[in-house]
């Protein structure tokens, strides 16, 4: 589950990580790493809570949402400790990555079982998720 996860950071974290100056090369894979880390964690503290439901309902995935600015928070945090990353563009980082990465999630067609294999992942097969 995280590798799916981390491919969609991949995906989104171009112009976020890799053409940022603020970010130094050799920490690219890190920061994106944590992202990856970051989502993933927060996606299984809304699953434990019964609480996941409330990220992916109501069209795209806003940054307004508490649980997006939690998730964001917690990576936001992670950067600028490990990395010495600016708060300023770490919120920038994450404000670019994390809507886009859970977007994409949301947006995964049960056709290729996408999102249902990451939740199935989340949840160690169970994916009865209260309307998700």
């Amino acid at each position: 589950m995280f590798e799916q996860i981390l491919q969609l950071v991949q995906q989104h974290a171009q112009e976020a990580v890799v053409n940022n100056p603020a970010v130094p090369n050799e920490n690219n894979e890190a920061v994106m790493q944590e992202a990856g880390h970051s989502i993933t964690n927060g996606l299984q503290n809304l699953l434990s809570g019964g609480e996941l439901n409330t990220l992916f309902q109501g069209g795209n995935v806003s940054t307004n949402n508490p649980a997006i600015q939690n998730i964001s928070s917690n990576f936001i945090s992670s950067i600028t400790q490990k990395f010495g990353i600016s708060s300023e563009a770490a919120s920038g980082i994450a404000a670019s990555v994390i809507p886009n990465v859970l977007n994409s999630i949301q947006n995964m067609g049960n056709d290729s079982g996408g999102i249902q294999n990451i939740l199935s992942s989340l949840t160690s097969g169970n994916t009865n998720l209260g309307g998700v």
